[in-house]
């Protein structure tokens, strides 16, 4: 069982050995470089939800847990994972909070100091057949139906997943004995539930026809922050192409997505097969990260 975890809150720059200062902590997250140091150049893998309560449940399968606290209450957690051949695997998790523009926030912050590596755990509905209430979606691609990413890139960019990251939650899903109900696929992010997903206000015949016209294209699951993901990592990197070497340090993004129902439940969700999803997403989760740097370290 891991141990208890403790509690730091920083509210100064870091300094350097000759006590210079370097950074502030982040306005919203308090977070340092220093905190996101470990697993060499990659530094810690970030588990990434939306609900703090999941960014907890994370983290009680980390050892070693310390927490950072900030106003905001995105809490840190801290710690690592056992990993192939005893190593200690470096973690965090933290929630993201709803929808796009807190995603950007947050997401921007633990890129200023160091992230290379994040996979967002969250939820979805499904929007095709043969997708189960109760499984987990590993999100291949994006639509970008919000307005956050287009601050950053043009319309028609692509938010496209980390191939290396698709590759470790694949390996995790069999890892942890769920690749019977897991899918790989799309989704459809968007800034709107209510009524881009599920019809409700004054255009809502119009957002149910576009819905459906994403179901029948084969997009497969609609969240709300996949694409803010996809693009703000793959637009931190320090050129357009990724090397293939194992263990690169260029930032690369991953979602994970717990089913927690059809297309057509308008939130109205069994608490059963909503708890079924989220700890079988949170295993793939936890399974893909360790594969993952099995994969960074060329194993």
């Amino acid at each position: 069982m891991p141990p208890t975890p403790t509690s730091t809150t920083p509210t100064s720059p870091i300094e350097k050995a000759d006590g210079s200062a370097t950074m502030a902590p982040m306005h919203h997250t308090l977070l340092e470089p220093a905190h996101m140091a470990g697993n060499g150049d990659i530094g810690r893998y970030v588990f990434f939800p939306g609900d703090r309560s999941r960014a907890a449940r994370i983290a009680e399968r980390f050892y070693g847990v310390v927490t950072v606290e900030n106003p905001r209450g995105h809490t840190i957690h801290m710690g690592w994972l056992p990993g192939a051949d005893g190593r200690r695997v470096e973690v965090m998790s933290v929630a993201s909070g709803m929808g796009p523009g807190s995603t950007e926030v947050i997401l921007h912050e633990l890129l200023a100091v160091g992230a290379r590596r994040v996979l967002r755990v969250g939820s979805c509905g499904a929007m095709v057949a043969g997708v189960e209430p109760g499984g987990v979606v590993i999100v291949t691609g994006a639509v970008r139906d919000e307005a956050t990413t287009g601050h950053y890139v043009p319309p028609g960019y692509p938010a496209v997943a980390s191939p290396d990251g698709v590759t470790a939650l694949s390996q995790g899903a069999h890892d942890a004995g769920l690749a019977e109900v897991c899918w790989r696929g799309l989704c459809h992010t968007k800034a709107s539930l209510y009524a881009r997903e599920f019809g409700h206000g004054p255009a809502g015949d119009e957002n149910l026809r576009y819905k459906n016209w994403l179901s029948r294209a084969g997009v497969a699951a609609s969240d709300m922050e996949a694409s803010v993901i996809f693009v703000m990592c793959a637009t931190h990197r320090p050129a357009p192409l990724a090397p293939l070497s194992a263990g690169s340090d260029w930032v690369q993004g991953a979602c994970v997505l717990a089913v927690y129902a059809g297309h057509d439940s308008d939130m109205h969700l069994d608490e059963a097969i909503v708890e079924r999803a989220q700890a079988r997403a949170i295993e793939v989760a936890i399974a893909g990260v360790l594969a993952w740097d099995r994969q960074d370290r060329g194993r």
